[in-house]
């Protein structure tokens, strides 16, 4: 039988956390939703959050860099990309700058088409295609994917709901969105829409991992095997101690709440991993909590809030 012991954790032992603004995406996106939990649990442990709806992964680095979000969630391969572009037009590292706070999840790729001849991504050449609003990471990844099958749409930067309902009307031909499973504005669809497969063998999981869709996630759908985008939260890398405090207590909360996250939040935190070690690409003050809180559990000690 594993020991339980009773433990105040030192960061929620000293000092008074300073409220955190967090970048999501739209309100009908998972990243919203997600916010919307860990504000819940978070505003209980005495951590203020503020949220703030965004375009997505692209507007939240900006606002990230600007500094008018202090944490901002994204998709993994837009930090690659951007710092990529200003390693090489720059000569800027921004990896030295944006830390990783947690890992989240894996993002379901979601292409979805009513036109029962479009059932591969290559027969979506010269057809009108909703990929999320401009600049963001949906649309970022689609631009990628895309280009790596050189298939060349006509594209329409919509968010979900909007591409939904041009899609039914018969306004644009599939839609392109990347999004933790379930996505809200596709939960309600009729059997008249289906996902659209990827060409096999096409190395596309080099980039990004194979994920199922499993049959209960859409009543619409079968299970489907698609791609995914892995999901993270990031900060600058910043050390003033009032703000690593309360990123410290946000990364603990998270931490011990996962349960509750798991049976009341968004069915995505069923598949995070949160007490993952992001690396070298992570925020130190957070790796810590992380490490701390694995070495702990490991040995079967629980950490509860006194």
């Amino acid at each position: 039988m594993k020991m339980i012991l009773t433990l105040v954790f030192a960061v929620f032992c000293y000092g008074h956390a300073s409220a955190l603004t967090i970048a999501t995406g739209s309100a009908e996106g998972t990243y919203f939703k997600i916010a919307q939990d860990i504000k819940q649990i978070a505003e209980k442990d005495g951590i203020p959050i503020e949220i703030i709806q965004t375009g997505g992964s692209f507007d939240n680095i900006n606002l990230l860099g600007a500094g008018k979000a202090d944490l901002a969630i994204m998709q993994l391969d837009v930090l690659r990309v951007v710092a990529e572009i200003m390693l090489k037009e720059g000569g800027i590292n921004v990896l030295q700058e944006a830390k990783v706070v947690l890992n989240l999840y894996l993002e379901e790729i979601h292409v979805i088409a009513k036109d029962k001849n479009i059932v591969t991504l290559n027969q979506l050449q010269g057809k009108r295609v909703a990929v999320g609003p401009e600049k963001s990471g949906s649309a970022l990844t689609a631009e990628v994917l895309l280009a790596g099958f050189g298939v060349k749409i006509d594209a329409v930067f919509d968010a979900p709901d909007e591409a939904v309902r041009k899609l039914n009307k018969g306004d644009i031909d599939a839609l392109i969105f990347i999004g933790g499973a379930p996505v809200p504005a596709f939960q309600n669809l009729d059997k008249s829409f289906h996902f659209v497969s990827f060409p096999s063998d096409s190395g596309l999981e080099q980039i990004y991992p194979k994920k199922k869709i499993e049959r209960s996630v859409y009543p619409w759908a079968d299970e489907f095997e698609t791609h995914a985008v892995p999901s993270v939260i990031m900060t600058r890398n910043r050390g003033e101690s009032d703000y690593v405090l309360s990123v410290q207590k946000l990364v603990l909360s998270i931490l011990i709440n996962k349960d509750y996250l798991d049976s009341t939040g968004h069915p995505k935190w069923k598949d995070s991993f949160v007490r993952s070690m992001p690396g070298n690409v992570g925020y130190q003050p957070a790796n810590e909590v992380i490490e701390i809180y694995n070495a702990l559990d490991n040995y079967g000690y629980r950490i509860i809030k006194k």
